[in-house]
């Protein structure tokens, strides 16, 4: 072997290459490779040459490419059901009717002697029921047509016809798809229950009944079901029973729905004991009662009252209970006011890792200022970072305005300005609500400035508790000029609106404005606003104006109730007139009987003012023995009027 020193030079243009590239130097007897690259593409191009020359695909003569690319080839079989999938898919229900009807399309025309493909059923069920949702129940039913006159149409395909015409509420539509499917032999349980169904939305409960006793096949527990569902909806208790007892004759068991459907009814109804009745049934049918029928039941009794009782079911569940099953137990605490075991509750709530929810904290705080324990339901409202929520403006406008109602304005004003959210108008109404019964119209003034400050707009609310407060208040011209402020702000004047004008015109003795301003109103009147003019002519004493106001109220189909007779009957007894404040009370129960109303107390102590006034005290005497005997429970007035009445006695 020769030394590297002695072997010969290399030529000067691979001393040129190697200096620029070591990447051109190339092994003993090899090539560049662009020219290897350029001899592979040349020896597959004759080799391809010669495949051409030597082969040609058979039924393919003297033609050249392929199927993927010759536009005039015929299309592959199924390539129509595969565009007509795609075209349901991407929801192209346009495209997707012309491919099948026959319409102008892109698609590529078939060989004119190959035959058409059968429409693919279940992609044409699934059209059938995308149009019948977009109500578009005339293409539907073209597409069971095409698939009936190619023998493909199946039960499936009138089913979603006739579900979609009944959802329509077009029944006899749904009735004649029907008994095509049935004279076809289409029609299986399925396309009957989507009748059934129709005719229960549609309240036509006794064609449910009469197609379910003459079905052709036999109804199984979801058709029973439907129409148990439409019979509780409407009431129809000893229909629902002898349906029950019809379905288990028949062999069809009941399922959870079938309990749970009228255990709902039941105490939606106030029905809890035939609720509890249904729910010790379940286990003879092999039915176990879930959370959801426990949490219905739990909140019916917590509703009505019958704490004990929900809370015997709540600890007796054979499931574990959630959040919403608490929640209905608290509830029935909270009605109760059992605050002790309120809190009890709440800890085995955590205790139990099923924490407490915005719903919890919404039934608390709602049912503590019902009850007017406005402190317990703000120390709530802090907690309830604690378990991970933020109070929502629905939580504070509840305090808010309970602390307004209470007078506490100056608490409901800090906790305004403290929300850790966005105050709403609500919010800001409350507060107002509350300066303006304090009359404090300064305070009340810069409350609206900030509301434009934080683009909280004003609305029909926001002019109608200034104009009622100022009426109140006896500043009528005040309330005129708030009142011609609104269409300002965009707001129109309200039959709310009208009517705390007129009371205040009523209250002022401004009786001809409050009647001028009653008759040219632009909304319809209703009792609040009759009650308000009426209350301004019986203190004019103008009798038959106000009598033929009572007549135009019952014309006009706005019936008097007490509180139009209480104005009525206390004006003729301040005017000194107690004989025909003794008519009209007379007439009360001839009146309010057909108007589902009662005489009350208010009514009562009015006319008994007016007796004792008048020292009638035999009638006086009577007056008080009707009230108690009519369960009118007496009040503070009564009281004081039938003291007069004792110590008259007494003397006389």
């Amino acid at each position: 072997m020769s030394s590297p020193s002695s072997s010969a030079a290399p030529p000067p243009a691979a001393n040129a290459a190697h200096r620029t590239s070591p990447l051109r130097l190339y092994p003993k007897h090899s090539k560049p490779r662009h020219y290897r690259l350029a001899a592979a593409v040349a020896a597959s191009t004759r080799r391809a040459g010669r495949r051409s020359q030597s082969w040609t695909p058979p039924g393919r003569r003297g033609g050249a490419g392929s199927i993927w690319v010759n536009p005039s080839a015929p299309p592959r079989p199924g390539a129509t059901s595969r565009t007509l999938r795609r075209l349901v898919e991407l929801d192209d229900l346009d495209a997707a009717l012309r491919l099948l009807l026959g319409g102008p399309s892109t698609s590529t025309p078939a060989a004119s002697d190959s035959v058409p493909e059968p429409p693919a059923v279940i992609t044409c069920n699934i059209l059938i029921k995308k149009l019948c949702s977009r109500r578009r129940l005339a293409d539907a039913e073209r597409v069971l047509e095409t698939l009936k006159a190619s023998g493909a149409a199946d039960a499936v395909s009138h089913n979603t016809l006739v579900a979609g015409y009944c959802r329509d509420g077009r029944l006899s539509d749904a009735e004649r798809v029907l008994d095509v499917a049935r004279a076809s032999g289409a029609a299986n349980v399925v396309t009957y229950t989507a009748l059934i169904d129709g005719y229960c939305r549609s309240s036509r409960l006794a064609d449910a009944l009469h197609l379910i006793a003459s079905m052709p096949v036999a109804p199984d527990t979801y058709t029973y079901n439907t129409v148990l569902k439409g019979l509780c909806g409407a009431k129809q208790w000893e229909e629902a029973k002898e349906l029950m007892e019809e379905m288990i004759g028949n062999n069809c068991h009941p399922n959870e729905v079938t309990f749970a459907t009228q255990i709902r009814a039941f105490c939606q109804n106030g029905l809890l004991d035939r609720a509890v009745e249904l729910l010790e049934q379940m286990p003879q049918y092999g039915c176990t009662p879930d959370v959801i029928i426990y949490s219905t039941l739990v909140n019916g009794f917590s509703e009505h009252g019958r704490v004990d009782k929900a809370l015997e079911l709540f600890n007796t569940m054979l499931c574990k209970p959630n959040t919403v099953c608490y929640n209905a137990a608290l509830k029935g605490l909270c009605i109760a006011g059992r605050w002790e075991e309120v809190g009890e509750l709440i800890a085995e709530m955590v205790r139990k890792d099923c924490p407490p929810n915005d719903a919890t904290f919404s039934t608390l705080i709602n049912t503590l200022c019902q009850n007017r324990l406005v402190e317990y339901a703000t120390e709530v409202l802090g907690k309830m970072n604690k378990y991970g929520y933020m109070p929502d403006v629905v939580s504070y406008n509840t305090i808010i305005s309970c602390l307004s109602e209470q007078g506490r304005v100056d608490d409901a004003l800090r906790l305004l300005n403290s929300m850790l959210c966005k105050p709403d108008t609500i919010s800001f109404n409350a507060v107002l609500k509350g300066l303006c019964r304090a009359e404090r119209w300064c305070d009340a003034a810069e409350l609206i400035a900030k509301m434009f400050k934080e683009d909280c707009p004003l609305i029909e609310m926001t002019f109608n508790i200034i104009i009622d407060s100022l009426c109140q208040n006896g500043l009528v011209n005040n309330a005129i000029e708030v009142f011609e402020l609104m269409p300002n702000y965009r707001c129109t004047p309200d039959i709310v609106t009208y009517s705390s004008l007129i009371n205040g015109f009523s209250e002022q003795g401004l009786d001809e404005v409050a009647f001028d301003l009653f008759r040219s109103m632009p909304c319809k009147a209703d009792i609040f606003s009759y009650n308000a003019v009426l209350k301004g002519l019986c203190t004019a004493a103008r009798w038959d104006d106000a009598g033929e106001l009572i007549a135009d109220m019952v014309s006009k189909d706005c019936a008097p109730n007490e509180v139009t007779f209480n104005i009525l009957i206390n004006s003729l007894c301040q005017k000194g007139l107690i004989d025909r404040a003794i008519e009209v009370y007379e007439q009360m129960p001839k009146l309010l009987n057909t108007m589902c109303c009662q005489p009350d107390a208010i009514s009562y102590n009015s006319v008994l003012k007016g007796l004792c006034r008048a020292e009638q005290w035999k009638d006086a005497e009577k007056l008080v023995s009707e009230m108690l005997r009519k369960n009118c429970t007496p009040n503070e007035v009564t009281f004081k009027y039938a003291n007069q009445l004792f110590v008259s006695n007494r003397t006389g």
